[in-house]
């Protein structure tokens, strides 16, 4: 099937650093992203630098990084695959969205569904896990919706502005995912990628 977006997603580059950064200086941006705040913007920069970094041709990484781009507004996220497990063919989804509108978006949605279908088509992983804080609930609502199963609450795990939060353990697995894909193509055969996407959202928000 044909399928054309306004959006898509590549591989990170060096070039793209700048961006990164001025998001991760973004007090909004800090308070989902995951861990404690860095130190300093050096220390941000280089460990940015090394997260783009190139794995030697010979090796296996260990983690991809993957940015949504708009052919109209440019760099607008980012998608890591972290602690790739090749034996266990596994892995992690991170995601960042720059742009505060673009957290509770079809555009964060339509990376979350390509990224997954690039980890379980072109990387032949088994298995996606996600740790999402609580509070973050365009987030866990997606992934949820794309088949993922919520798998552990961690209580009172994430301090921000003063207040504890619970972190969220989801897996999902590649059977799973495919539920998923099956299921809405074979409901609407000929519906773009993001017409499928939308349709689940809509189908969250009116259970029956």
């Amino acid at each position: 099937m044909s399928i054309v977006t306004e959006t898509y997603l590549r591989r990170a580059e060096r070039d793209d650093l700048d961006t990164i950064l001025a998001w991760m200086e973004d007090p909004d941006f800090q308070f989902f992203l995951y861990g404690d705040a860095a130190q300093s913007s050096r220390q941000t920069r280089e460990k940015i630098i090394m997260m783009l970094g190139r794995s030697a041709p010979q090796s296996m990484p260990g983690a991809i990084y993957l940015v949504i781009e708009s052919k109209a507004d440019g760099l607008i996220g980012m998608i890591s695959l972290q602690n790739i497990s090749w034996r266990n063919r596994s892995c992690n989804i991170d995601v960042y969205m720059g742009a505060k509108e673009r957290r509770n978006s079809m555009t964060m949605a339509l990376g979350v569904y390509r990224a997954l279908e690039y980890a379980f088509d072109e990387l032949n992983l088994h298995r996606v896990g996600a740790f999402i804080y609580a509070f973050n609930r365009a987030s866990w609502r997606i992934i949820e919706k794309v088949g993922a199963v919520r798998e552990m609450t961690l209580e009172k795990h994430i301090l921000r502005d003063g207040v504890l939060h619970d972190g969220y353990g989801y897996g999902l697995l590649r059977d799973e995912f495919e539920l998923v894909r099956k299921r809405f193509a074979g409901a609407a055969a000929n519906a773009s990628l993001k017409a499928m996407v939308q349709f689940l959202a809509q189908e969250g928000d009116n259970p029956s």
